[in-house]
């Protein structure tokens, strides 16, 4: 008897949900374009007059520091190849090959698949990547991610090993340039001779990404990763009002990918802004009870009011949510606070975490308040609420 498990058959909601890895680099990257330029300041000399270069790419994490790298490399090549300069790049992630010889094992196996993974001193090693490029004369850029973990573990011998192998050989002149990844600076880890030869002027400081660029971030993931009108209005919005906190894209489009799913869990034919909130609870759990109970009846009958408007949409107005609280203070027979009062309430809960407050943007009539709740599903929000103030 044939069994067929429903979870594998073709997604209704995900037209590629490989554009939502983190390996995945897109060719366009929202908020980098300086970023990009930059790296072609530096390395336009590798293209044009054969020579090496170093660059250190710093910056908090999900600032977009390996996609960036990584697509300049795409970038790098196909110049090189406009201009009848070969350029090959390896990448190497030091948090897996953490020590110097993991790291030189990785770029020979680049050229060669079949090296043997021991045998070799790290001196023999270098000699073996000196042949490898004089025989195909061609200029490796090697990209160093998370060098940092490199650093402290080994020192900057090696860092040092490759900035010179240009200068110890005529003709590997212009044959080799680095580029170090790390979270922060790592200028202090390296040693006087590797600052000398590594040009420590060479720095890209990634910031924090704002909402606006988180925004792109999500809507380029939507139209890659989603069957077309899946994502309702206002998710995008609210997944980047949720990663804005950290400015990190990974976790913007991890709480994409997560929404989606959830989603697909619910039945549902779209993915809407209750199944972001769905989606950051698991991904950033939110313990609300306790929060909640520390709260005094105004503050829960606002909470009510809130999670009731949100049902269907991502945002609501403070106007909607004044009318909404006051005809809840009526059903339960509670004098409404006045609008002044409300005001400063709505304030202290922003303040607390349990709403999110903006102001309106393009596209809206006036200038007014918008209020959301990220953190939980409104519908868990409405049983608990509704349990603690009407029954």
């Amino acid at each position: 008897m044939k069994t067929s498990l429903s979870a594998l058959k073709r997604s209704m909601i995900f037209k590629d949900q490989s554009k939502l890895s983190f390996d995945y680099v897109p060719d366009e990257l929202p908020g980098r374009a300086g970023e990009l330029d930059s790296l072609g300041r530096l390395f336009r000399t590798v293209v044009y007059e054969k020579m090496g270069q170093t660059a250190l790419v710093t910056g908090p994490v999900g600032s977009g520091k390996t996609a960036v790298v990584k697509r300049f490399c795409d970038i790098l090549k196909d110049a090189g190849i406009e201009n009848k300069r070969m350029i090959d790049t390896v990448h190497i992630n030091c948090r897996n090959r953490k020590s110097e010889s993991m790291v030189l094992l990785s770029i020979l196996t680049h050229f060669d698949s079949r090296f043997p993974d021991r045998g070799f001193s790290i001196p023999e090693m270098i000699e073996i990547l000196k042949k490898h490029l004089k025989k195909r004369e061609c200029h490796l850029v090697i990209v160093l991610d998370e060098a940092d973990v490199l650093l402290k573990r080994s020192g900057s011998d090696l860092v040092y090993a490759f900035t010179r192998v240009q200068e110890e050989d005529p003709e590997l002149l212009g044959a080799l340039s680095l580029i170090l990844i790390s979270q922060k600076s790592i200028i202090q880890l390296m040693d006087k001779a590797s600052l000398s030869t590594f040009k420590r002027t060479n720095i890209i400081e990634f910031g924090k990404y704002d909402r606006e660029v988180l925004k792109m971030i999500v809507d380029q993931r939507v139209e890659l990763a989603f069957h077309d009108n899946v994502v309702e209005d206002g998710v995008s919005e609210m997944i980047a009002s949720m990663s804005e906190e950290y400015g990190d894209a990974r976790f913007a489009i991890e709480l994409l990918e997560k929404a989606g799913m959830v989603s697909e869990e619910k039945g549902s034919d779209t993915v809407t802004p209750e199944h972001a909130r769905w989606a950051k609870a698991e991904v950033k759990p939110f313990v609300f009870e306790e929060t909640i109970q520390q709260l005094n009846v105004h503050e829960q009958i606002m909470l009510l009011a809130t999670s009731r408007l949100l049902k269907h949409s991502a945002y609501c107005s403070t106007g909607e949510l004044e009318t909404e609280y006051q005809a809840l203070c009526e059903q339960i027979n509670k004098r409404p606070l006045g609008h002044t009062q409300f005001w400063q309430y709505m304030k202290e809960m922003d303040a607390f975490g349990l709403i999110t407050t903006k102001r309106s943007g393009k596209g809206t009539v006036g200038n007014t308040t918008l209020i959301t709740i990220q953190d939980v599903p409104v519908m868990e929000l409405i049983e608990f609420l509704e349990n603690n103030l009407l029954s």
